[in-house]
């Protein structure tokens, strides 16, 4: 029998691979592409609760087009800070399409952190104002971090107010960001107001954090957690969109949807970029965007990583 084998990417490994963010967008925008032609599959996650505040899901998905397949094993346990962990852990198993044998297996937070807001940068590439001058990201964590980082690439004139409860998060976001202008605000609400781009980049929240009614007209909203706004983010929205309709409706559902009305739910990004819907008609439409995330991003940005990593020989090789 032929013996296999399978490359293992740590933490630094994928780090060391360093894949360019303009890499990333890139990627993610040619996977909604196949997402818009249904070149793909990628049934909703499903998931478990070990406790209240924690989820581990499992999200599969294959891509004929790119020829990629895998899964990922996500965890979110968002007290583990408390023990200087980090709150989202994972694992990304790609296999071989032909054989379904895995060909890597790699750490997931990078992965996670890095798809989520190249999906958020891609929807903002398609869905805001067409003058953005100001963008509010509540939550200086890594999905924080990268929104800015990602976005500053879509929008580079804009000016980030972020806003997180631990200055010294805000003052490491900012020492890290060289490419755009930071500046602290110490409230949500006076940030929302102002923004022509919110993105609420906190963990899970169960009480509602944020007023629909502080949105300003014309402004993208892109929550990375479904929880946390106001009921009426779902009904005085002129524009609801998700990455997954099917996977968004599942989900609400599975998890106990916060919103009583779902129902206005109009398509996914991809129609949008595909041209079945027109997304933003007015520029003073406010927009609010559910991307609840799609494993088909989480593998086509970890074969973009195998892809550097072969190539400069990076991780260990196992035996399967």
């Amino acid at each position: 029998m032929t013996t296999s084998i399978v490359r293992w990417l740590s933490r630094n490994d994928v780090a060391e691979a360093n894949l360019p963010l303009a890499s990333a967008l890139d990627v993610v925008e040619a996977t909604l592409r196949d997402h818009a032609s249904g070149a793909f599959e990628n049934p909703p996650k499903i998931g478990i609760h070990p406790r209240h505040d924690a989820f581990i899901h499992a999200m599969a998905g294959w891509l004929p087009k790119q020829r990629r397949t895998g899964l990922k094993w996500v965890a979110s346990f968002s007290s583990n800070h408390k023990v200087g962990l980090p709150n989202i852990t994972g694992l990304l198993v790609l296999n071989d399409p032909d054989t379904g044998l895995p060909v890597c297996v790699m750490d997931a937070a990078y992965v996670t952190a890095v798809r989520t807001a190249a999906a958020s940068a891609i929807t903002s590439k398609y869905l805001s104002p067409h003058h953005v001058d100001r963008i509010a990201v509540i939550g200086a964590g890594p999905q924080g971090l990268y929104h800015v980082k990602i976005l500053s690439l879509i929008h580079p004139a804009a000016e980030f107010h972020i806003v997180d409860i631990d200055e010294n998060a805000v003052n490491r976001l900012a020492e890290e960001i060289s490419n755009a202008t930071i500046v602290h605000v110490k409230e949500a609400e006076v940030a929302i107001r102002t923004a022509d781009v919110v993105v609420t980049a906190t963990s899970r929240l169960e009480d509602v954090a944020f007023q629909f009614g502080w949105v300003k007209e014309g402004s993208l909203v892109l929550p990375v957690h479904v929880r946390g706004w106001s009921q009426d983010i779902t009904t005085a929205s002129d524009v609801l969109l998700t990455d997954d309709v099917e996977q968004f409706k599942s989900y609400i559902i599975a998890t106990g949807s916060p919103y009583r009305d779902i129902s206005t739910v109009l398509g996914s990004v991809s129609d949008v970029i595909a041209g079945r819907i027109a997304g933003r008609v007015c520029n003073a439409d406010r927009i609010a965007v559910f991307n609840v995330g799609l494993a088909m991003h989480d593998i086509a940005i970890g074969s973009a990583i195998l892809d550097i990593a072969e190539q400069h020989g990076l991780g260990a090789i196992v035996s399967y």
